[in-house]
């Protein structure tokens, strides 16, 4: 503990000599005033003015994202109206039926409205 000029530690746990903490401190110089008044007034700027030759304004297109629900918005799929057992109702027995049986083989039956095949 002589006359070092090394800082020397001291008891307290943690700080170090007064004039080594005053080294370590970062040094700030002090804004001028010229600088400070730049700043608060700012830079003076001027914006060019487009020139529109054209008569038309075209909107920029938004974009249409795909549709991705979370969820179902029908929870049960409907069933199908049409199937094999409604298409053919019933056969028709009138006379000119019967006639058309026996003469050409065909036969004739009533058919739902709906019904393409």
């Amino acid at each position: 503990f002589g006359s070092s000029s090394e800082p020397r530690a001291c008891n307290c746990i943690g700080l170090l000599p007064f004039r080594a903490a005053e080294t370590m401190a970062p040094k700030k110089a002090a804004p001028s005033a010229e600088k400070v008044a730049k700043a608060v007034k700012g830079s003076v700027s001027r914006k060019v003015k487009k020139v529109r030759n054209n008569v038309h304004f075209f909107k920029p297109k938004t974009l249409m994202k795909r549709r991705e629900p979370k969820y179902p918005r029908r929870s049960v799929e409907s069933r199908q109206r049409m199937d094999k057992y409604r298409i053919i109702q019933c056969p028709v027995t009138t006379e000119s039926a019967m006639k058309k049986i026996e003469e050409i083989n065909t036969l004739v039956f009533l058919v739902d409205i709906k019904a393409t095949k």
